[in-house]
């Protein structure tokens, strides 16, 4: 087995649903390489259309469980993201979790090179900032490898975008407080400043990730991409129902889910 016939399985697994067994898959991926080896496959299967990234791994903690030194990336393809108010199947999913974040759409490229990127750079390079959902669902068990999820693009289920806010710089964006209602009745509450106190920072993280021996999969961070930072909110399981997320000035994200 390899990685073709990994990332075979894995695009079956997504429309199916179902749960793959880690056990039969852990030695085809062992490195980040290898998982973005995966990504770059599954990504040619939706056309190379690459909407954007979730980074994850932000801490050194979680950066262990993917045997690297740095944050890593998930592929958010064009099958799976949608612009809100959506409607989604519940039934789409295996085990979803709806999480609140704080995302970026580029303006510009930010490809691999030597040296890093500076803070100037990365906001110079920032469009827009963009409420959005992301479902997060994965088809490995909780208990597989973290490299196995990272080839699974980073467990991502479903990503749903807000209204672009392209007067970003006048927010401050390390007290955005957001609020998340089921059919009314609030289920969450959480702040942008779970996120490395700053989501911005995030951004520059993952920017600052590749290198030119590990670029990111597909082709990288390119215009018109949107990268999402992590959840503000506690995940939640998905149910049947409305949710809206109210994210104060960034404004707000509705999503219906039915049976």
């Amino acid at each position: 087995m390899n990685l073709n016939d990994l990332t075979d399985e894995l695009a079956r697994a997504r429309a199916e649903p179902r749960l793959l067994d880690a056990n039969v898959w852990r030695n085809v991926v062992t490195s980040v390489e290898d998982g973005y080896a995966a990504q770059t496959l599954l990504a040619a299967r939706a056309g190379n259309d690459v909407r954007g990234w979730k980074v994850t791994a932000l801490s050194p903690e979680q950066q262990r469980l993917y045997l690297a030194d740095r944050p890593v990336g998930g592929a958010l393809l064009s099958p799976f993201v949608r612009a809100a108010p959506a409607t989604l199947s519940v039934n789409s999913f295996l085990t979803p979790l709806l999480e609140c974040e704080v995302s970026f759409l580029l303006g510009a490229d930010l490809p691999a090179r030597d040296g890093p990127y500076t803070r100037a750079d990365i906001e110079g390079a920032i469009a827009a900032v963009v409420p959005a959902m992301e479902i997060a669902d994965c088809r490995w068990p909780d208990d597989a490898p973290g490299l196995l999820k990272l080839a699974d693009s980073m467990g991502n289920g479903a990503f749903i975008s807000g209204k672009p806010v392209a007067n970003w710089r006048q927010l401050d964006l390390t007290a955005i407080n957001v609020t998340l209602s089921h059919d009314g009745k609030v289920s969450e509450r959480g702040s942008s400043a779970r996120i490395l106190g700053n989501p911005l920072l995030a951004v520059i993280e993952l920017a600052n990730a590749q290198s030119l021996a590990r670029p990111l999969p597909a082709g990288g961070l390119k215009r018109g991409q949107i990268v999402t930072t992590g959840t503000c909110t506690t995940p939640i399981p998905l149910l049947p129902g409305r949710y809206t997320g109210d994210y104060g000035a960034l404004g707000t994200v509705q999503i219906d889910i039915v049976a």
